[in-house]
This record gives structure tokens, sequence and C-alpha cells, in this order.
């Protein structure tokens, strides 16, 4: 179920940020709904440091927001926050890995 919101809000996101002509709001967009959606994860699961996935992940969607608002290109903001979701997705999985 958590997923299937997931899914909806990422749509949702992507077809907003198409229609308002804000292209560059689209990884900034899904960087928080893909954050917020770990922590129900973190009680489903009862992984605590999925709350930490979650918050990093919002913090990416926010310096997101900033540095769009600041006026890179679109790719730039790609770029950004997308290595930033990575590094945090790939220390979560680490963590995980190595905590069995």
């Amino acid at each position: 179920m958590v997923n299937g919101v997931e899914l909806l809000a990422v749509v949702a996101v992507i077809a907003a940020a198409n229609v308002s002509g804000r292209p560059a709001y689209i990884p900034v967009g899904i960087a928080l709904v893909v954050g917020l959606h770990f922590f129900p994860l973190a009680r489903l699961y009862d992984q605590w440091q999925y709350r930490w996935t979650g918050a990093l992940m919002t913090a990416v969607a926010v310096v997101g927001a900033v540095l769009a608002l600041a006026g890179p290109s679109a790719g730039t903001v790609r770029a950004v926050v997308g290595l930033a979701c990575a590094a945090v997705l790939w220390g979560s999985a680490c963590h995980l890995a190595v905590r069995g």
C-alpha cells in the first residue's frame, strides 16, 4: 500500500511539474516522495534506520528545491539531486547489508 501511494505521488509530481512548465522540480519532487515513503516503511518493517534514510532524502529534496529556485539548468538540478539521493540510498543499503 505504501509503495502504491508512492507511485501515485510520483506520477502526480511529474504531471504537476510538466503542466506548470517547471521540469527542474521533477527530481526534487521525486526525492521528496521517496524520502517520505521511508517513514511508514520504518514502522512497518521495524527498521529504525529508514527514518534516517527518509530524513536525508527529504533534506536532499529541500536542497534541490533551493537550488532549482536559484536558477541553474534542469540538468544541474538533476545531477545534484540524483547523485545525493544515490549516496543516501547506497549508504542505507550498505548499512543494512553490514547490519544483517
